[in-house]
């Protein structure tokens, strides 16, 4: 008798180890059913803003490069012989300092096959500016001038100037068809 009470007690014992390891379990569940249901409910914004974010990030990039082709300084905006700026190239920065939107003013210079050339260029686009903003009353806020491995798609004005000249002369002079005999044509 003494097993069999020894027996049951165990079994009591266990049963009731076995419902307290129930219980963790039962909670456990629940609490994943409850964290799965408030993302069911939240559904789609996590996944959905960081997706937009990605989606937006190529086109913020071209905006960036636009403006950077844009308030670009290439090689014929500076004089051949000296790193002196071209009245073109006086003219592109006052209209970078006065024209592109606040958040867009830097100015790029199109980087020389020597270093020293660049580095010229540069000064002389920093100077320029500077003494500008002072002339145009901007405070003293001069953009800031940075080298860049993009080439300039400009031609100096005498080129383009040369070409256009050269079209207009070897036009032909506009002149109505003779008048045919009789007013009948297509005969």
């Amino acid at each position: 008798m003494r097993m069999v009470g020894k027996g049951i007690v165990g079994v009591l014992l266990l049963s009731s180890l076995a419902s307290v390891g129930q219980a963790f379990w039962i909670d456990a569940f629940v609490d994943h059913c409850q964290r799965g249901r408030q993302k069911n409910v939240q559904w789609p914004s996590p996944y959905v803003c960081p997706d937009r974010t990605y989606a937006h990030a190529p086109f913020q990039t071209m905006v960036r490069n636009g403006w950077r082709r844009q308030n670009l300084l290439g090689s014929h905006h500076f004089n051949e012989d000296s790193t002196q700026l071209t009245q073109a190239g006086k003219l592109k920065i006052q209209w970078i300092m006065s024209q592109a939107p606040q958040q867009y003013r830097r100015i790029f210079v199109e980087s020389s096959l020597q270093r020293e050339t660049t580095d010229a260029r540069i000064a002389t686009a920093s100077s320029f500016a500077t003494e500008a903003g002072e002339q145009m009353g901007t405070g003293g806020f001069a953009p800031q001038v940075f080298a860049t491995h993009i080439m300039s798609e400009g031609r100096p004005a005498a080129t383009v100037d040369f070409v256009n000249s050269q079209f207009r002369d070897n036009m032909k002079v506009p002149v109505l068809p003779a008048n045919t005999a009789g007013g009948q044509t297509g005969q």
